[in-house]
């Protein structure tokens, strides 16, 4: 196999190639002399070797494209999708800090289609090899292919939009969310407005939430021991049901002031048996025995969301941002965005956005602020629910 090798020619004409399988044993530096239609003749094969092994390195074995496209494909496109749509959630939660309206785009599909290129080139030179020895690139080929991705987008407006966004939460997404053990006190203050009588308002004196912060806490302290949890109620009649089970004599005082704060008539506790409270969706009841809550709506989210943004005081005292966003209450620690005058490092912003001459962005080592942004870009999605037939197609071609 040739690293570099010298076939001469007559008339002292010198042809470097490199070193090709297909060529045949020759040692490093063996000459072969050839007549000039022998010259071209091998000129020709070599050009069709170089072809094929550049074919093959884009194909692969046995054709190998398709599924390498998928390789490539998949992971780029998935990428950028995430990227840009948490981009999206950023600049809305951005926009609604500004009182600014917001507009969401959906995928709706994406096609790639893919070109091939082939290139062929030849130099020779004619005099004595020294003029031009090494300087010659006899003969050069290139194979190239390039991806042209069409990608649709759906606006997300109409109705089914604006009901989306202003209904309050239902059960089932309260219970979801209720289930995840990281942060479980700030989501059910994020998403709760009241249950049985004890209100979570988004504005107001610290003492006005004081008795629901209390609950929320009592009730995130049994979840977190295993003794409580928001699940499928075991009475057919009822779909959702907090339910206290298996606490220790120890925990009974906690179970007694939650059941209090929640104003649970009787003694349910006292034999230490489980304890079930069915949920639903209501202001209040005079019946004590279950829990009547009052979810937010996505566009209350939104807003608590987009008191965490750090505006630069001059916006403030402009009057550009939205003054009723001021002294909303925020969850603690739920949500930060950083502002910045210039863009922030890569590494050093989970995601980022400019706007009003300004880059917003959560901090790469902020982890509860990404988590509550994700909590927030989640229930964005379901904004966006029902605005196309099935999930975004991406179509990859295989040939």
């Amino acid at each position: 196999m040739l690293s570099r090798n010298q076939l001469r020619c007559d008339r002292g004409r010198v042809l470097v190639v490199p070193a090709l399988a297909t060529m045949g044993p020759m040692g490093r530096g063996e000459a072969l002399r050839c007549s000039p239609r022998r010259s071209a003749v091998l000129a020709v094969l070599m050009v069709g070797g170089i072809l094929v092994a550049g074919c093959s390195s884009v194909f692969g074995p046995k054709g190998t494209l398709g599924p390498g496209s998928i390789i490539r494909g998949r992971g780029l496109y998935s990428e950028v999708i995430s990227r840009t749509s948490d981009e999206q959630t950023l600049r809305a939660i951005v926009q609604m800090r500004y009182g600014e309206s917001i507009g969401l785009l959906t995928v709706a599909n994406i096609t790639a289609s893919l070109k091939f290129s082939t290139s062929v080139g030849a130099q020779f030179g004619y005099g004595p090899s020294s003029n031009f020895e090494r300087n010659l690139v006899p003969l050069s080929t290139g194979v190239a292919y390039e991806e042209s991705p069409t990608i649709s987008y759906t606006p997300v407006k109409g109705e089914r939009y604006v009901r989306n966004l202003l209904s309050p939460i239902g059960l089932e997404i309260l219970v979801l969310f209720g289930g995840i053990e990281r942060g479980a006190e700030g989501i059910m203050k994020l998403l709760l407005k009241q249950v049985n009588g004890l209100r979570n308002p988004l504005h107001g004196e610290v003492d006005d939430r004081a008795p629901f912060d209390r609950a929320v806490h009592l009730l995130a302290q049994l979840r977190r021991a295993g003794l409580a949890d928001l699940t499928a109620s075991p009475d057919a009649a009822q779909a959702f049901a907090l339910v206290i089970h298996g606490y220790a004599p120890e925990e009974r005082q906690a179970v007694q002031e939650l059941l209090r704060l929640f104003k649970i008539s009787g003694s349910p506790e006292r034999d230490g048996g489980d304890i079930v409270l069915p949920l639903r969706l209501a202001v209040g009841s005079g019946e004590r025995s279950r829990l009547d809550v009052q979810t937010r709506s996505i566009l209350d989210v939104l807003h608590i969301a987009a008191a965490g943004v750090r505006v630069p005081p001059e916006h403030i005292e402009v009057g550009v941002t939205n003054s009723a966003l001021d002294d909303i209450h925020l969850p603690g620690g739920f949500l930060e965005i950083q502002r910045s005058s210039e863009r922030p490092p890569r590494g050093r912003a989970m995601v980022a956005i400019r706007h009003h001459g300004w880059w917003f962005y959560i901090a790469a080592a902020d982890g509860p602020s990404k988590f509550g942004f994700r909590l927030v870009d989640t229930l964005l999605t379901m904004v966006q629910e029902g605005r196309q037939p099935s999930a975004p197609v991406v179509t990859i071609p295989a040939r």
